[in-house]
């Protein structure tokens, strides 16, 4: 049943649900971190950090890009916290710019299940992982491939400065 909300809420609630379709999402970071994964799709590098100082950076790193945390899942300690006490800490992050979200889909509505404003970070045998999942820069218009590489470009920049 639908509730009334206040604009505010209603606001942010709209965009995580644009932003909750998507899970995981420039340079490779020298000396302090390297990108992991060869899935073109997946941006991921290894921080430096522990899992605490890398959700701190990530913080710090999604609001010096001018986006704002729209929801945080820490899927990891609900796992421990159901009894399973050494599972690794993992948390999805989700971000959002609603002017970059606003200008996306006014050149396509259904871009709401192709955006990639998540970041997940996850404790890992070899260090802690922080990785989006990228947007696909050859699909659509040449607007919306342009605007594709921008956010990667932003996704990119977020998770460097994350992990230097």
């Amino acid at each position: 049943m639908y509730q009334k909300m206040p604009i505010n809420t209603m606001t942010i609630s709209f965009a995580s649900k644009i932003l909750g379709c998507m899970f995981f999402m420039f340079f490779t970071v020298a000396c302090s971190a390297e990108q992991v994964n060869s899935d073109p799709e997946i941006y991921q590098v290894t921080s430096p950090y522990d899992f605490e100082e890398t959700l701190m950076n990530l913080d710090i790193a999604i609001s010096e890009y001018n986006y704002r945390i729209i929801h945080r899942s820490h899927i990891g300690q609900a796992i421990r916290d159901r009894g399973h006490e050494d599972f690794p800490l993992a948390t999805v992050t989700n971000f959002c710019n609603i002017s970059y979200a606003h200008e996306l889909l006014l050149m396509d509505m259904q871009m709401m299940a192709r955006m990639s404003c998540e970041i997940a970070v996850w404790e890992a045998d070899e260090g802690v992982q922080v990785a989006s999942r990228l947007m696909d820069e050859h699909y659509g218009s040449e607007e919306m491939r342009q605007f594709a590489l921008r956010m990667n470009r932003n996704i990119r920049k977020i998770i460097e400065a994350t992990t230097l």
